[in-house]
């Protein structure tokens, strides 16, 4: 059971592969391929997109039929629009959409397709481990057909199975505090602080503590020994509870111990969630741990509900062999739970059908090793993640490819499915879906605000001419409706940032030159763009400087002469810009800095928590990695690397207060591995650079070094 089992992460690259290129075939086919949903909630349209054109008269010809489950004919509403099929005014019940090849017109097909699909009262758990069972089944035939059509397009050609292949997963005004999207939700990182003590992890490395309550002399005075397999990646500190989440690897199965953790997990990997009481930080005290087979997605804290965001592939091809096909978890202080999750805690979300499961676990913190652990499985969800103080969102993105016979790819697409959870302490609620043309970039292209969900994404491809990219951003209602957008942004590029702010949008988008797009959002029904500002580079972070300001992190870019027409565009250091929008009719960047050269980055351009603020002094700092090198030159030399920190106000522009950029390594020409600054943080007058082996401490007055916790 468990090979099987494992062999989902091994093989699941290899059928999304192979699904997206059996679909690019599909057009050459004798029966078009569908992607349809699986099933809708009663009163909603039910969709399903074709890869042929369908014929005007399919429905009133017969070519397309719908029954119910019983063969009876359904009574509903048909719309045709091109390749685009849907179905309204069903009752709740199965049904069945039948499809012969004359609906396609002229091609004139002969044979038949059967689609089934559900339409819900409302949204609930799964009614049992049969109706979980016959949900996989589909998906694993549906699976088995592509391959199938794979090989026939592709004689001779080997393919890689599930056996054989390998795939793995996916501040305060006393001290500092982690660079949060939203005010009043906590956000995990790899360093955290109550200002007398710090804790940290690198690397998947165990935690240690360090008391930083004299300041100039860091002092090392625990480390969280965990088990072999355990790796730490993200924490949080509530009152005196230290949560500790992490991946847990199971490579040996023969030496488990019996009874642990690890001997339920059946794919080997789970994320695990350990609570420490660090009432004495020097001797910190596992009082609880509890964990889901899986990967981990992301997590918030907000107040003390610590909501954890898993993701489960089951290995559902050849189930009758493989046994459960249920999530498992496991708590050490509920022994009863052990085991596969029970289906009343599974929903199958509407819309497509997924093959996941996304897990929202909601632990109450202020229970210590009797916190409340509630735990929900839904099936259809995943990919990005943004909170507020009241509901969570996920947004699952999807590619699409319209096809058509003569030419091969006509033209490619995307669209993102948006599901919201309502919350309420450790219960999660699945409140409503909506879905918009596109792909978000990341959290900080979505946001709520005032009842309304906005989402900026990209749609197209920017370097295919015959599908040029476009940006947008849509506002939808607490039912995630669409209520208004903006679109035709910036065609042939696409976004590489995104801040909202209240009834303020900025967009960044970048090709050539870096646009800045300043949106109205105070009208949700008619959102507008007021302002535009293009400039070479482009911003990758945006980040408020009070509430007319931002600052832009990201990199400078030059242009030279390339080999064909299009000129070459080559990264020439990091870039910080401070900007000016309080006229959003007319944003200004009122100052630049641009560090190191060719190669120069800083791990604030992927993550947000790699910013140090401290927002009395207007302080600003971020990791950094030095590199120079020229646009003649493709190589690039190694500098140092460390940390730099900059006074940024809008009366005084940009400047360096600090540089603590060594050059150690520069020999080798890469960093010292355990000299490596990852976060920069502060409290009361001193600030810290925190490595994977020290915290240092330097004066917050002169920046002047004060100690060591290597010393």
């Amino acid at each position: 059971m468990q090979k099987g089992k494992k062999a989902i992460w091994l093989g699941l690259a290899a059928l999304l592969v192979i699904a997206g290129i059996a679909a690019i075939n599909a057009a050459s086919r004798e029966t078009p391929e569908v992607h349809a949903d699986a099933s809708v909630v009663s009163g909603d349209l039910w969709r399903a997109a074709f890869t042929a054109d369908l014929a005007q008269d399919a429905a009133d010809s017969g070519a397309l039929k719908l029954t119910d489950e019983e063969g009876n004919s359904a009574d509903a509403e048909m719309k045709l629009t091109g390749r685009q099929l849907e179905v309204g005014g069903l009752v709740p019940g199965r049904y069945i959409l039948h499809v012969s090849g004359k609906a396609f017109g002229k091609m004139s097909q002969s044979g038949e397709e059967k689609i089934p699909f559900t339409v819900r009262e409302d949204i609930a758990p799964v009614g049992s481990l049969e109706e979980l069972e016959e949900h996989f089944q589909k998906i694993a035939a549906r699976q088995e057909r592509e391959m199938e059509l794979y090989r026939e397009s592709n004689p001779g050609e080997e393919t890689a199975t599930t056996e054989d292949s390998a795939a793995g997963p996916a501040g305060g005004a006393g001290h500092s505090m982690t660079n949060n999207q939203v005010s009043g939700v906590d956000e995990g990182d790899i360093v955290k602080t109550d200002g007398d003590y710090l804790y940290s992890t690198a690397d998947g490395m165990p935690v240690k503590v360090y008391d930083i309550r004299k300041g100039g002399k860091p002092e090392h005075i625990a480390t969280l020994q965990g088990e072999e397999g355990l790796q730490p990646i993200e924490l949080y500190l509530s009152g005196d509870i230290l949560a500790v989440i992490g991946n847990r690897f199971q490579y040996d199965p023969e030496h488990r111990k019996a009874g642990g953790p690890a001997d339920i997990m059946p794919t080997g990997s789970a994320v695990t969630l350990r609570l420490y009481d660090v009432s004495n930080p020097a001797e910190p005290r596992l009082v609880r741990e509890a964990g889901n087979e899986g990967w981990h997605v992301s997590s918030r804290l907000n107040g003390n509900i610590l909501y954890l965001i898993t993701s489960m592939t089951p290995f559902y091809r050849g189930m009758e062999n493989e046994g459960d096909i249920r999530p498992y978890r496991y708590d050490s202080a509920n022994k009863d739970s052990d085991g596969p999750m029970d289906t009343d805690l599974i929903t199958i979300l509407p819309g497509p059908a997924g093959d996941s499961y996304t897990i929202i676990t909601a632990i109450d913190l202020d229970g210590g090793p009797d916190a409340s652990i509630e735990s929900e499985g839904f099936i259809g969800s995943g990919g990005g993640v943004y909170m507020s103080t009241e509901n969570l969102y996920l947004a699952s993105s999807e590619h699409q490819a319209q096809l058509f016979q003569e030419d091969g790819l006509k033209a490619t697409g995307s669209k993102t499915k948006i599901f919201k959870y309502a919350l309420d302490g450790t219960n999660v609620t699945f409140a409503a879906s909506g879905e918009v043309p596109g792909t978000p970039l990341n959290q900080f292209s979505m946001d709520e605000h005032e009842g309304h969900f906005r989402i900026a994404v990209t749609n197209g491809n920017m370097w295919d001419e015959r599908s040029p990219s476009e940006s947008a951003v849509y506002v939808l209602d607490p039912e995630l409706n669409e209520t208004g957008s903006v679109t035709g942004l910036a065609k042939g590029e696409r976004i590489y940032s995104a801040r909202f702010m209240g009834d303020r949008a900025y967009v960044v988008t970048f090709r050539e030159t870096d646009p800045l797009f300043a949106i109205d959002l105070s009208d949700p029904a008619a959102p507008a763009v007021l302002g535009e500002l293009k400039i070479p580079g482009f911003s990758n972070y945006l980040h408020p400087l009070g509430d007319r300001h931002l600052i832009g992190f990201g990199q400078e870019i030059v242009s030279v002469k390339g080999d064909g027409p299009e000129p070459r565009l080559l990264n020439a250091g990091m870039k910080i810009s401070l900007f000016d929008v309080s006229d959003m009719t007319s944003p200004k960047e009122i100052a630049v800095e641009i560090i190191g050269g060719r190669g120069t980055e800083s791990e604030l351009q992927y993550d947000h928590k790699a910013l140090f603020e401290h927002r009395e002094l207007g302080l600003y700092g971020f990791p950094v990695y030095l590199y120079e090198g020229s646009a003649e030159n493709e190589e690039v030399r190694y500098e140092g690397s460390g940390a730099m920190i900059y006074e940024i106000t809008p009366e005084t522009g940009i400047r360096l207060k600090a540089n603590f950029v060594s050059d150690k390594g520069v020999a080798q020409g890469y960093p010292v591995y355990e000299e490596r600054i990852l976060r920069v943080l502060y409290s009361g007058n001193t600030a810290f650079t925190v490595s994977p082996e020290e915290v240092t401490a330097y004066s917050l007055d002169d920046f002047s070094r004060l100690g060591s916790s290597a010393e």
